[in-house]
């Protein structure tokens, strides 16, 4: 199985999150973990201090090769 990580990219750095690195069947699954951790995210930052999201939650493969791109701003329209 392919192994993926989750690095969370905003102006000023790039975070590994905590949790990612691991295997999952596909891309397909590891977006939707992604999805999820981008949801909680916002959560959590909305919850301590309402602001604007920048930044993006990228999806990179076991070279760390960057394959997909979660914008921050568009999952928070999406769960607002």
């Amino acid at each position: 199985m392919p192994s993926y990580s989750f690095h969370l990219q905003t102006a000023r750095s790039t975070q590994l999150m905590q949790g990612s690195g691991r295997d999952f069947p596909d891309l397909r699954s590891a977006l939707a973990e992604a999805q999820r951790a981008a949801r909680s995210l916002i959560h959590k930052q909305v919850r301590r201090a309402p602001c604007a999201l920048h930044g993006s939650l990228d999806i990179r493969d076991e070279r760390g090769s960057a394959v997909a791109r979660i914008l921050l701003a568009e999952v928070a329209r999406q769960i607002s």
